[in-house]
């Protein structure tokens, strides 16, 4: 029997300390941090996932959700301990290979919904390359300054997105935060 501790409560859902190692384990939370930013991404990713559910994105590949759980059994230190791991979490095989698939679709959500918009013109790309002292930039200095506006124009429009699924969403952190 396995006894877990309430970590929050994201709309009807109930998270636990289980779900945060879970969440470390299959590479959805980052493995380092504190316990308070694994529950935050992990409230995140929650928030993500009643999105995609209501939206009714598709399911990825199985090929991509191998390959994601190879990395995370490669983490783990190989299958045997990924097995283990597993087991001590209460996690079957087919559990985690949902959870890898539900990252995907929310991933991909992301991807097709806030890329685009985020796109900068050619004039920005160029006015941020001369302000990080490119006087002629070249090809690479351009790449490199859209992929950056693109990286924090997405940000804001993914902090936006979640920030009104938050306020729409009842969320209860526990230990009064």
């Amino acid at each position: 029997m396995l006894v877990d501790r309430l970590v929050a409560i994201v709309g009807e859902q109930a998270l636990t300390w289980r779900d945060v190692e879970a969440a470390r384990l299959l590479g959805s939370v980052p493995a380092g941090g504190t316990s308070a930013d694994g529950v935050e991404r992990l409230v995140t990713r929650e928030l993500m996932h009643i999105e995609v559910e209501r939206l009714a994105v598709v399911a990825p590949m199985p090929a991509l959700v191998e390959e994601r759980l190879d990395r995370a059994r490669q983490r783990a230190g190989g299958p045997g301990a990924f097995t283990l791991a597993l087991q001590s979490l209460g996690l079957t095989e087919l559990e985690a290979r949902e959870w890898v698939a539900d990252d995907l679709r929310m991933e991909v959500y992301v991807d097709q919904r806030f890329t685009a918009p985020a796109q900068p013109t050619d004039v920005e790309v160029a006015a941020a390359a001369v302000r990080e002292g490119a006087r002629e930039p070249s090809p690479d200095q351009l790449r490199e300054a859209r992929r950056r506006i693109v990286e924090a124009r997405r940000a804001a429009l993914v902090a936006d997105w979640l920030a009104g699924i938050r306020e729409r969403t009842s969320v209860q952190i526990a230990g009064g935060r």
